[in-house]
Parts: structure tokens; sequence; C-alpha cells
């Protein structure tokens, strides 16, 4: 739609500003719901910083493998071509990158899972809704071609989508849905009683919600193998391992430290 922004005669990109918005708005609400908790700010940096770096080099190592062809990866390789790396980020790979960096960062930090489970992951969902804003901006990761209400039309699009064509709004839709979990999640925190069980549900949420909204998806870029895209299998997985870790987790897992 609107890829760049102009500032002082200096041009932005829009993506990076709404990823670097919604981090941003994430890591300041979880610092202002963890402090009561005991969580230092100085503990949060780090996790956040360990978290940032591992979702950029994981969403982008998936964009990679579902966008070129092993041959093609190979040969870029070959002569030195290494700009194939930043083409593009995906988000499924960006979560487990994020999430095992932030493994690392809260050991690093000494920093209690179970606060920064409760601080931080009811404001990922948030974080990933501004994000996707500049999904719209881009003009990536669209809808199917729609004329009806609320169709998008992208003049400026830098994945070449005509601009006489409308779309269907799957990542404002993605957005919406997102804002709906975190709240959810607010929610539902007051409730927990066990450690991982709220980043379980996150993800079991956002699989289910991610499966249906690839199907509204007309972007070319999707890993489709036996009629599913890659994202959906990696939904499927996800949703399977958060319910057996919930049963696992009510079942045996040592209640939250910040829940007494």
């Amino acid at each position: 739609m609107y890829p760049y922004i102009y500032i002082f005669d200096r041009q932005i990109g829009t993506y990076g500003l709404c990823m670097m918005v919604g981090f941003w708005l994430a890591g300041i609400l979880a610092l202002r719901k963890g402090k009561p908790l005991g969580l230092k700010m100085e503990d949060l940096v780090i996790v956040a910083a360990m978290t940032f770096g591992g979702t950029l080099v994981g969403g982008g190592l998936l964009y990679v493998f579902v966008t070129y062809p092993i041959d093609q990866i190979i040969e870029f390789i070959r002569q030195g071509d290494f700009r194939f790396l930043a083409s593009g980020l995906v988000f499924y790979g960006g979560l487990v990158g994020g999430g095992l960096c932030a493994l690392l960062g809260a050991k690093i930090s000494k920093c209690s899972l179970s606060v920064l489970e409760r601080s931080v992951v009811p404001f990922i969902p948030l974080g990933h809704a501004v994000g996707r804003i500049g999904c719209v901006m881009a003009g990536c990761c669209h809808g199917f071609e729609y004329d009806g209400p609320l169709a998008l039309y992208y003049p400026h699009s830098l994945t070449g989508l005509s601009p006489d064509k409308g779309y269907f709004p799957v990542q404002p839709l993605e957005s919406v849905l997102n804002v709906g979990i975190c709240l959810f999640l607010l929610w539902y925190e007051k409730k927990m009683k066990r450690t991982f069980e709220l980043l379980l549900l996150y993800l079991g949420l956002y699989s289910v919600s991610r499966f249906f909204l690839e199907m509204l998806r007309g972007d070319s870029i999707r890993g489709v193998w036996s009629g599913f895209s890659t994202s959906q299998y990696i939904s499927i997985a996800l949703l399977a391992v958060s319910v057996i870790g919930v049963v696992w987790c009510r079942k045996s897992a040592p209640k939250s430290e910040a829940s007494a």
C-alpha cells in the first residue's frame, strides 16, 4: 500500500517500522506488568535483545527455505551473494528463533521463567498485530483477489500487486484476532496456576487462527505441499504440542511462582 514514509526527507520502510513499534510496545507493556512481579528492567533488556536477534534469524531462515529451492540457495552461496538472507521474514520462524533465544536470555539474566511468562506472553500477539500492519503497508502476506466490502488496494506494493485489483484484508483480520488473543491471555493470566500454561495456551490459540487464515491468503510464497502451506503444517504441530503440554502441565508441572 505505502511501503515507505518520509521523515525529514529520509525514506523509512513501513514494514520494519511497524515491526519495531510492535516489538517496543510489547516490551514496554511487559515491563509495566512485570515490575510488580519482580521483573527487573535490565533483565528484560537482555531477554528482549536476545529475542529480537533470534526472531530476525529464525524468521529470515524460514522465509529463505519456503521461498527458494535448495539448488538456488546453494548457487547464491557459491556466488557469494547473501542478499537473499535479508529478503523477508516468516512469523513462525521468528517465533521459534525468538523463543529459543529468550530462554537463553533468561538463563543469562537469571530471570524467573514464570515471571517472564506472565509479563511477556500476553503481549506477544499485540506486538504481532502491530507488525501485521506493516504487511498491509508493504503489500506482502496479502489475501486472495476480492472486490467486496473492506477490500484492500495496493497502489505501491513491493510485491508487484496490480493497483486495480482488490484483495481480501487478511492482514487486518489477523491483527484483530491477535488483539483478541492478547485480551484473552490477560484475563486468563490471573487464573493460571502452572508455569508454561499461558505460553502453551497462546501457541494453541494462534495456531488455530493461523491455520484458517492461511486459507484466505493469496500470495504465492506459501511453501505448499500436499494441499497445505508450510504455516499450516507448523500450526498443526504447534496445536498438538500445546494440547499435550497443557495436559502435562496440569498433571505434573509445579505451580507458577507468581501465582501465590
